[in-house]
């Protein structure tokens, strides 16, 4: 029998899926907007200084930084002082919350940074077999979480409009591949269909109906690059019924195929390629 006093039991896995590790180097100064992938999604700054806006808060960070984004955040900014380099892990961990949103951008040590430069080498080493690797990388991006979480993690609230369209986005993201009105958001918030609008408006620039449909393809897209899944499923997974209609929305939002924009990769690929064309 267990003794009362020893430690309490810990079941269940925290990281479902390891997406994507990688090193990013971007050249250039000036603005920039894209959106982070599924999941989690952890920066961790070696050279240059970015400031952005992100989930409606506005941070600055740079070298010796780790910035932690989740579930397709859009994100405005621009590159202050370039180079800006930074190794990158793309992560699915539902039982996990991400930190409070003012403890997003936090300093790493230098052990953090020797974590994360490990993580990269495991995850490109073909050497290991296919299990040890898994641990691997596994056992290092969780060391990378203890790391960066912050002692408190409860919730943080901000007293602002426009935080009444992140809680609602929070619990719509459950919901993706059912059917989404205004008349859903008003019973999910409690909060009338004028409110929500104006907060839509406040926190991204545009209409709710048309800020669904850009999360709904910007989780497909990361879906469609970064996993092996039919393009039919994928289309279910975010509410169309047909695969056709998700096709062609897809190509107006993207300006390629699902198809083609498989084969392509991520964006910041592109970026990557340019930057080692030219060194």
């Amino acid at each position: 029998m267990r003794s009362p006093d020893s430690n309490p039991t810990m079941s269940g896995a925290i990281i479902t899926e390891v997406a994507l590790v990688d090193q990013v180097k971007r050249r250039e100064r000036g603005a920039f907007r894209s959106e982070s992938l599924p999941g989690h999604l952890i920066h961790v700054c070696t050279a240059g200084e970015v400031e952005q806006r992100s989930a409606g808060v506005s941070q600055r960070f740079g070298a010796g930084d780790a910035i932690w984004y989740h579930e397709n955040e859009i994100v405005q900014g621009k590159v202050l002082q370039p180079p800006w380099k930074f190794f990158t892990v793309n992560f699915r961990a539902p039982s996990l919350l991400p930190p409070p949103l003012d403890q997003r951008v936090c300093s790493v040590s230098e052990s953090t940074l020797e974590r994360m430069d490990r993580l990269l080498s495991v995850w490109r080493d073909r050497n290991d077999s296919e299990v040890k690797r898994h641990l691997l990388v596994h056992a290092i991006l969780l060391e990378v979480i203890a790391d960066l979480l912050p002692a408190q993690t409860q919730g943080l609230r901000i007293d602002t409009p426009a935080q009444l369209w992140w809680e609602i986005v929070s619990e719509l993201r459950t919901n993706l591949d059912g059917s989404i009105d205004l008349r859903l958001l008003e019973r999910m918030s409690g909060r009338s269909q004028r409110s929500i609008a104006r907060a839509c408006r406040l926190a991204t620039g545009m209409p709710p109906m048309k800020r669904v449909k850009q999360i709904r393809l910007s989780y497909a897209r990361g879906l469609v690059q970064l996993s092996d899944l039919s393009m039919t499923e994928i289309a279910m997974r975010i509410g169309y019924p047909r695969v056709q209609e998700f096709s062609r929305d897809y190509h107006a939002n993207y300006d390629v195929t699902p198809s083609a924009d498989r084969k392509a990769g991520p964006d910041y690929r592109d970026a990557t390629r340019d930057e080692e064309a030219s060194d």
